[in-house]
């Protein structure tokens, strides 16, 4: 029995705490805190390498950090001489080391799953350049074919704007993480902001020999209050998704609609979007959400993506005061649900001309007539509702024995047993020029303008259908106006402006001159902000009309040359439009533009008709 006379002061401690022989190892004491360590004999029961580990820890050959598992426990040895031994306290770390470990594995997996999202991130981006890059040789080796190099330019196109997603992705998740991201409401037409996803949907849609379904419910007010950008990116985000991993042959459902949520101007906008695609296992649904995660099977490795876009879109619903929830099924699809409570802002006034109008609708789809003949007597208008040809006929000759007139014919795009580019032009001989006749569609109207009109159409209305879009729409068709009301839209004519342009890229600048320039304006160029000034002081004043301004450029950037423009002491100085043209396109960087003295601000790449408008409605106001 050893002499524990001289560690007795360590009898009482609540601390494991043994005495090691220095050479042997062999144990000279234990107290009582240790009895359950080294009964079964410390050393020998740990597994060999923390056995390894805390004899070296004993001999003082190693320094680092030793954890023992012993007794259903993690222990860390704290090493002490106590005469001619090695006193060990054993500190129970357990929580400690458990937390080190989880968060040293988290930290492995991240960095793996970072490692991987590079490599692909790499593929992907190298994907579309490399098809920039051979699609731009195959046009230039075949000048003088103009559908060849129009079709190469239509897929660069393509390709450029997939290689611009990916980065706008990786750039929102980076601004997310940092806390940057921040969400701006405004007042939002509802109509505008439908449209302008479906532009983006439909033909992604038809491009991947889907079937896209729009299922409108009720939509109790028409104008919110709501950062229509971030909606928009993420239904379209839900939407894509869709459609990628949908075979063709597939359906994708959305569901939309606006709900009052108790009193006052709250809403309740419901957005669902569904797929019988190849869905996910619930394996992966744990992982949905985290970055750069995509699922391991074959038929996901052959789709694009970052792994990215479902972690921003969650980030950004619930900035929005949301929750998204989803139910998916391996090859059976996915369905995302969203519940966003929003403001509602004043509807527009409808000014009750309609009233009385009488309406013929021709349309065999039962739910899309039912929503149309329920807003039309919203609006105040009598409709007779023709199912089919026969029913049309039969309407209009009723008309006829009565002696009553109708006021508009509105015309599915496609109706049940009849073919309506044929059918079209009979109802125009029997209703005679004067009556407008408007096509509702869901299909752009660009395509199928030139078959329509020769049909005896005047104009369309695209669905879905909101009131107080309806209402002006039908207005500007009233009194009987008849073909080629209203007129089309066209670019703004800006003959007689003169612009100056700083901009430091020769390509940029080229693009921007030719693109600018097609609306009829004289364009001056300036390469850096200090250039831009000393052109500006140095022209006659009111001689520029506006001024498009990168922001970051050499010599002089364009937050720096703008405030300049302004100090400059001359009447134009204050008022000119200055409009920031650059690829600084988050809202700090609006922020930072407007601060600086700009009038309005313009991402790049550049959408030539937002260009155009805004140089329109900021110079309008200095013509002669």
């Amino acid at each position: 029995m050893p002499d524990n006379r001289p560690f007795s002061q360590w009898e009482a401690s609540s601390l494991p705490v043994i005495a090691f022989a220095p050479a042997s190892h062999a144990v000279l004491y234990h107290n009582p805190a240790a009895a359950h360590l080294e009964p079964g004999g410390l050393i020998a029961g740990l597994p060999s390498e923390e056995r390894a580990a805390l004899l070296s820890a004993l001999d003082g050959q190693s320094g680092d950090p030793v954890f023992l598992h012993a007794g259903g426990e993690v222990y860390s040895p704290l090493m002490l001489p106590a005469g001619g031994c090695t006193l060990c306290l054993f500190q129970a770390v357990t929580g400690y080391y458990n937390r080190t470990r989880d968060a040293l594995d988290q930290a492995l997996m991240a960095s793996e799953a970072k490692t991987t999202f590079l490599s692909e991130m790499s593929h992907d981006i190298r994907t579309p350049m490399g098809a920039i890059a051979g699609l731009t040789d195959i046009a230039l080796s075949q000048p003088g074919s103009p559908t060849k190099v129009t079709e190469c330019l239509k897929k660069i196109k393509v390709a450029s704007e997939h290689m611009m997603s990916l980065l706008n992705e990786v750039l929102d998740m980076s601004r997310i993480e940092s806390g940057r991201v921040q969400i701006q409401p405004e007042p939002t037409n509802l109509s505008d902001l439908l449209h302008e996803i479906l532009i983006v949907a439909r033909p992604q849609a038809d491009s991947g020999g889907l079937r896209f379904v729009l299922e409108m419910g009720r939509i109790a007010r028409e104008n919110l209050v709501l950062d229509s950008v971030r909606l928009k990116q993420v239904c379209l985000n839900l939407l894509s998704n869709a459609v990628k991993y949908t075979p063709r042959g597939g359906r994708v459902d959305m569901a939309f609609a606006v709900l009052p949520a108790g009193d006052g101007d709250s809403v309740t906008m419901h957005v669902q979007v569904k797929d019988n695609g190849i869905g996910m296992s619930r394996e992966f649904l744990m992982k949905l959400f985290t970055p750069f995660e995509r699922e391991e099977k074959s038929s996901v490795h052959k789709i694009q993506g970052t792994g990215l876009g479902m972690t921003i879109t969650k980030n950004l619903i619930e900035l929005m005061g949301d929750q998204i929830q989803v139910e998916s099924e391996t090859d059976k699809g996915s369905c995302f649900t969203l519940d966003l409570p929003f403001t509602a802002a004043p509807d527009p006034d409808i000014d009750g001309s309609l009233e009385g109008c009488k309406v013929l609708l021709l349309d065999s789809d039962a739910r899309q007539g039912d929503l149309t003949l329920s807003l039309l007597k919203e609006l105040g208008m009598e409709c007779d509702w023709a199912r089919s040809a026969m029913d049309a006929a039969a309407y209009l000759n009723d008309c006829d024995l009565f002696g009553t007139r109708y006021q508009f014919l509105l015309a599915a795009e496609k109706l049940e047993g009849a073919e309506m580019t044929l059918l079209l032009p009979e109802l125009r001989n029997r209703l005679g020029q004067d009556l407008p006749i408007l096509l509702l569609t869901d299909s752009d109207w660009s395509q199928i303008e030139y078959v329509f009109t020769r049909s005896g159409v005047d104009g369309h209305i695209p669905l879905p259908l909101f009131k107080s879009k309806l209402a002006s729409l039908l207005s500007s068709y009233a009194g009987g106006t008849g073909r080629g009301a209203p007129p089309a839209e066209v670019r703004c004519n800006l003959s007689g402006l003169r612009l100056l342009l700083a901009e430091d890229n020769d390509l940029n600048r080229e693009i921007a001159v030719e693109l600018i320039g097609e609306s009829g304006a004289l364009i001056d160029c300036a390469e850096d902000g200090r250039q831009a000034v000393d052109m500006f002081q140095n022209s006659s004043p009111g001689y520029y009309d506006a001024i498009l301004m990168d922001v970051q450029m050499p010599v002089l950037g364009g937050l720096d040359a703008t405030r300049e423009l302004r100090a400059l002491a001359r009447p134009d100085a204050k008022s000119v439009p200055i409009i920031a043209m650059t690829a600084n396109a988050f809202v700090e960087d609006v922020k930072k533009s407007l601060e600086a003295g700009m009038d309005a601000h313009i991402s790049k790449p550049l959408d030539i008709d937002k260009v155009l408008s805004t140089i329109d409605s900021l110079a309008r106001g200095r013509r002669p």
